[in-house]
């Protein structure tokens, strides 16, 4: 199967376009990130399907873990590892 592509223009705010001249191929780079975000919608669903509730309380139990995550990383490191699984 032929694979389709098609150029759009978005407008970002300031902090975003500066993480986006970072990367060499930036169209690679945000397919990737639509991509894994595209995976965890799916997963949601298929867990939804299956029975199971996310909560408001369950998020922000995830949200904190992320945090503390964060914390204990340098940027340099919480960077490399980013790119370590978006080169994936």
């Amino acid at each position: 199967m032929k694979s389709m592509s098609k150029r759009i223009t978005i407008n970002v705010p300031d902090h975003v376009a500066e993480r986006l001249d970072r990367e060499g191929n930036v169209s690679a780079f945000v397919t990737r990130v639509l991509e894994l975000a595209m995976g965890a919608e799916r997963d949601r669903e298929i867990l939804e399907a299956a029975g199971f509730r996310s909560t408001a309380e369950g998020r922000a139990w995830a949200k904190r873990v992320l945090a503390e995550a964060r914390e204990r990383h340098s940027p340099t490191a919480y960077d490399r590892m980013r790119r370590e699984l978006f080169s994936a």
